[in-house]
């Protein structure tokens, strides 16, 4: 069960909000006497403090904030959405399934940037709270993995560079393609999504779901060599992209849409 929340922990950080890359292995914050580690505990008892504090696009370098400008400012018609999805992960080498729940609650603070905090279980058992600033919930920004075992908070990765961001991206339409290309941690990839050539109900993800839905197969290439496959979908009626697969060499993830709550 350790090794499974671990791989499921970082899987997740990975899969949570960003359908671009792979998240770069976050640092430890360095400590020194005027700046201690922060114990998880700390973080969660002033959540939404610390989420203010930390997880703003003003933060962000000026050259990724220029890049989303132009690629069109979106705005959300929720003041707070909760999504809960179930995923399945399937270990090709070792034949095994794991089953996760995720949550996460989304926070839109103008322009089409979104505050998340993604809360993972295993068989009901709360694994890792991960933390993230994204654009429209399709584009990871900065994001914090807190891990439950190991009880300390490492510092936030933020993306250093962004570009040939597609315009019109914040609204999808049927059969386009849409690219982009980022930095972290010195790391280039590429992302290249195919939108379906048609929409569908969204009811048909969940039965009490406004709107359409939208699906769009995302390629991530890092290094000349395909690193994965994604799956997303966009919900018309909330404005907002949710990753539900994921395909490597190594596993296979799906997932489904099992509650979202608006208000």
């Amino acid at each position: 069960m350790r090794t499974d929340r671990t791989r499921w922990g970082w899987m997740l950080v990975a899969l949570g909000l960003s359908a671009c890359a792979a998240s770069p292995p976050a640092r430890t914050v360095p400590r020194t006497d005027h700046a201690p580690f922060l114990r998880v505990a700390q973080v969660t008892r002033h959540l939404r403090a610390y989420m203010t504090a930390h997880y703003r696009p003003a933060q962000l370098p000026r050259g990724v904030r220029t890049a989303l400008a132009r690629a069109g400012g979106a705005s959300v018609p929720f003041h707070r959405l909760v999504v809960t999805r179930q995923f399945v992960r399937h270990d090709r080498a070792r034949g095994t399934s794991t089953t996760a729940r995720v949550t996460d609650t989304f926070i839109p603070i103008g322009h089409g940037y979104l505050q998340d905090r993604e809360r993972v279980s295993i068989n009901t058992l709360p694994v890792a709270l991960n933390l993230n600033l994204s654009y429209l919930g399709l584009l990871s920004l900065e994001h914090q993995h807190l891990s439950e075992r190991s009880g300390f908070v490492r510092a936030p990765q933020r993306l250093q560079q962004l570009s040939g961001l597609t315009p019109g991206i914040a609204h999808p339409q049927p059969g386009q393609h849409y690219h982009m290309t980022l930095r972290w941690l010195g790391r280039r990839t590429q992302e290249t999504c195919i939108a379906r050539r048609h929409e569908q109900p969204a009811s048909r993800l969940l039965a009490e779901l406004p709107g359409r839905a939208l699906t769009l197969l995302c390629t991530i290439e890092r290094g000349g060599f395909v690193r994965s496959r994604n799956r997303m979908v966009y919900l018309s009626a909330y404005r907002i992209f949710l990753i539900l697969g994921r395909d490597t060499t190594s596993f296979t993830v799906r997932g489904r849409i099992e509650r979202i709550t608006a208000g």
